[in-house]
């Protein structure tokens, strides 16, 4: 986990556990100034306890006795409360994750994070990255039916739903291997509107939910890095190249800028496949146009077999067809 995000997230945390006592506070009040008869109840309970407790300490009670009184003066509060229109929990303590009371651990005596700060810190990476916050775009909402059903040209016998269930499968094995996967890099080539920024952000959706720390940039974001560390030699292009999994969307849309664009994006994918850090792509270029467009030394890296899955995405633009934007 990134710790920036993580302190955010216990930041949260804490923001969370303020308003949870200003809400108890609040209802608090407002029992005690429109239902006097369950502060009366609540006033007799205090007492029952302090005189439990100073009790057992002399030897004068049992557990058994005070559990047993205190059992009932709750049930005479939670009545009350159903008799005053409010619900029986009311003045229970109030959480957003009953599990940790909002504190971010769990666990005696050995301490572990709770779930809770795994789902906030995937929401705030979710976030940053771009992906819809809906969770929209994900495998299980991949929906094969908006592609036709008709076998396409250049695709033999198969139609292009057959052939999208097919890509799709290697997307989500990508994802579901990692970084257990038969190839390091993978790239999604195909003209628009075919579904490959769904993909791509289908599994950055899977792998953040393994735990993996994922980068997304558009392209053209990409080259306003490069172009910043090129001409002032910022220290951003750094965490793009150390990312554990980086994902570049529309590669071939952004300009191409002399000295830079290219130089920069060879320096990328080589320091990434030196240090076996996976990169995924999608592009509307195929092959012989990022050769055109990036150079062969670019282009060898992102179409050798031996370490890269070449998705070549075939068909028409669903987006013709009143589906969405892909």
């Amino acid at each position: 986990m990134r710790e920036d995000l993580l302190r955010e997230v216990f930041r949260d945390l804490e923001e969370q556990q303020r308003m949870d006592e200003e809400t108890g506070n609040r209802r608090r009040a407002e029992v005690r100034q429109n239902a006097p008869e369950v502060q009366n109840l609540l006033d007799e309970r205090e007492k029952l306890l302090q005189d439990g407790l100073h009790a057992l300490v002399r030897g004068d009670g049992t557990q058994t006795d005070l559990r047993e009184r205190m059992n009932t003066a709750n049930t005479r509060i939670r009545e009350a409360l159903r008799k005053n229109g409010y619900p029986e929990n009311y003045l229970e303590p109030v959480y957003a994750c009953p599990v940790c009371r909002d504190t971010g651990y769990v666990g005696e005596p050995i301490r572990e994070k709770c779930d809770c700060v795994r789902k906030r810190y995937q929401a705030k990476l979710r976030r940053e990255i771009g992906l819809p916050e809906d969770g929209s775009e994900t495998f299980e909402n991949f929906r094969p039916e908006v592609f036709p059903d008709e076998k396409m040209e250049g695709g033999g016998p198969f139609t292009q739903r057959q052939f999208m269930n097919e890509i799709r499968a290697n997307c989500e094995a990508w994802a579901n291997d990692y970084p257990n996967q038969l190839r390091r890099d993978l790239v999604l080539s195909g003209k628009s509107g075919l579904g490959k920024t769904f993909l791509m952000h289908a599994m950055a959706s899977r792998l953040i939910d393994r735990g993996v720390q994922v980068l997304l940039l558009s392209a053209y974001r990409f080259l306003e890095i490069a172009r910043n560390s090129y001409f002032e030699n910022d220290g951003n292009l750094r965490e793009v190249i150390e990312t554990e999994v980086l994902m570049l969307d529309d590669l071939g849309s952004e300009p191409l800028m002399q000295n830079v664009t290219v130089e920069q994006l060879y320096n990328l994918i080589n320091e990434r496949q030196r240090r076996n850090l996976p990169t995924v792509i999608s592009t509307n270029l195929n092959r012989e146009e990022l050769r055109g467009r990036y150079t062969e030394r670019i282009a060898s890296r992102l179409t050798d077999a031996r370490n890269c899955d070449f998705l070549q995405l075939r068909g028409t633009d669903i987006r013709h067809r009143g589906e969405r934007d892909a």
